[in-house]
């Protein structure tokens, strides 16, 4: 992970762009909460303090189908063009695609709803390899 935030901020993001992960590692409850959905919304609210009452999160299993849905959310900052998709695609590809094994997957979920500080729907991603979850904001500065 620490490879594609450095990646994503170098590469592709303009300065004034603020990229923002937070990770927490699980042990004995991990699967639980992630095969969940409702145990899954309330860990995120308890922990980060989203408000998750009313959402509902589109899970992509597949890093393929979730590189895509992570890379839009990125478009949806900067439809100014300061980047472009296939810049952000290309880091997203490499992030949710690099497990060798279904059980050491990353899976992206999307969180929907209207979450600050941009108002956009809210990634997390699970990782099944390291038993972490993290949750992704961003802001731009300008």
């Amino acid at each position: 992970m620490k490879s594609f935030v450095e990646n994503i901020q170098k590469k592709v993001l303009p300065d004034c762009f603020d990229l923002i992960e937070s990770t927490l590692f699980l042990e004995e409850e991990f699967i639980s909460i992630v095969s969940d959905p409702e145990k899954f919304l309330i860990y995120i609210q308890k922990e980060w303090g989203f408000s998750c009452e009313k959402s509902y999160s589109d899970n992509f299993p597949s890093g393929f189908l979730g590189s895509y849905a992570f890379a839009l959310w990125f478009l949806q900052f900067g439809e100014n063009n300061w980047f472009s998709f296939e810049q952000v695609l290309t880091e997203t590809k490499l992030y949710l695609n690099s497990w060798s094994s279904v059980a050491e997957r990353r899976e992206l979920r999307m969180i929907k709803g209207s979450f600050a500080p941009m108002n956009l729907d809210l990634p997390v991603v699970v990782d099944y390899k390291n038993k972490s979850i993290t949750v992704w904001t961003g802001k731009l500065n300008d």
